[in-house]
């Protein structure tokens, strides 16, 4: 297999019927913007350009079947166990890697719906190379001397970004996706036709900026050429298409080269593409039963049929379709 570029963290949401199979509960989902009684996970990924495969797994139990002692029994949940958030069943999903092998590739969080500054903290606390994309609603301190705003109170996101100088010249992401001169689309310029096999569009950095987080202050100064232990970049993408809107991000890897994290920003829709094609058609979200183990056990058999498709097939030749339509009731990789 192809060795990996980074761990991707992506969720796994599966709509569900009544209340007896493991985990499921009601929560609201700012992807669909409606409650939905569910099961939610997330998946550690092994992810490049090339291929992806899952590691972990970790399947969230909130606080209903873990203080309810008769469905605890029932489902066979050990003792230990603790209500989650979505961003604390992430961090542990990686934190289930083997020792040997967190810290040595970077962490990328694409969840919808949690706390983007908690992750952040959360990352940045287990001295993890990260990028977290960052969704409406965060707001940030502007740690670029240059941009107006410097070490003023915090502001959103996008009002940091549009303040922000764009690139000098673009940059578009290595790997097998196609370069592209600019990923500005003209002014009636029609959408550019599907990449065969499902390749990734090229995209491209829209402006990047340093910041801080609202916990950490900035304190003007004279510029000495050195990054604060507390500044992160938050810059914007656009991809050569106009069916998929920018994305933002935020990550410590202040000294990467853009290009760099270009590559790194797209493996997650790599990671969904090959949930559909693989994962997803091997029967990931099948599982109703009520038991907690026999749920891991079974996100581990379809994990490792998974490596065993990759293995024996190729990521261009497998042996099922483009993609594999869910069953009613179910949702995409992220289902956010």
């Amino acid at each position: 297999m192809a060795p990996p570029r980074a761990w991707v963290l992506r969720p796994m949401v599966t709509q569900r019927e009544g209340e007896s199979t493991v985990g499921v509960h009601e929560r609201f989902f700012a992807g669909p913007g409606q409650v939905l009684n569910a099961q939610y996970a997330v998946g550690l990924w092994a992810a490049s350009p090339v291929l992806s495969y899952p590691l972990v797994w970790r399947l969230l139990l909130p606080p209903e079947w873990l203080q309810d002692d008769v469905r605890r029994v029932r489902a066979s949940i050990p003792d230990g166990f603790t209500p989650e958030t979505p961003v604390e069943c992430a961090v542990g999903a990686y934190l289930g890697l083997p020792a040997d092998l967190r810290g040595r590739l970077p962490v990328v969080m694409d969840v919808c719906g949690i706390d983007t500054a908690v992750a952040v903290h959360r990352l940045r606390a287990a001295r993890l190379p990260f990028l977290v994309r960052a969704y409406r609603g965060l707001h940030l301190t502007a740690a670029d001397p240059d941009l107006p705003g410097y070490g003023a109170s915090p502001l959103p996101m996008y009002q940091i970004l549009a303040a922000a100088r764009a690139p000098r010249r673009p940059v578009a992401a290595r790997g097998p996706d196609r370069r592209i001169p600019d990923v500005r689309p003209e002014a009636g310029a029609a959408p550019p036709a599907p990449l065969p096999g499902g390749e990734e569009p090229p995209r491209g950095l829209v402006a990047a900026v340093r910041v801080r987080s609202p916990h950490h202050p900035v304190r003007p100064g004279g510029r000495d050429g050195h990054h604060d232990p507390y500044d992160l970049l938050l810059f914007r993408t656009r991809t050569d298409t106009r069916h998929r809107p920018d994305e933002v991000w935020l990550t410590n890897m202040l000294d990467a080269d853009p290009a760099t994290l270009l590559s790194l920003t797209a493996l997650p829709h790599r990671v969904d593409d090959t949930f559909e094609r693989v994962t997803g058609c091997l029967g990931m979200r099948d599982f109703t039963g009520r038991s907690y183990g026999g749920w891991n056990r079974h996100a581990t058999l379809a994990s490792a049929a998974h490596a065993v498709a990759l293995h024996s097939h190729g990521p261009a030749d497998l042996p099922f379709g483009r993609t594999c339509a869910a069953e009613p009731g179910h949702l995409s990789a992220s289902g956010v």
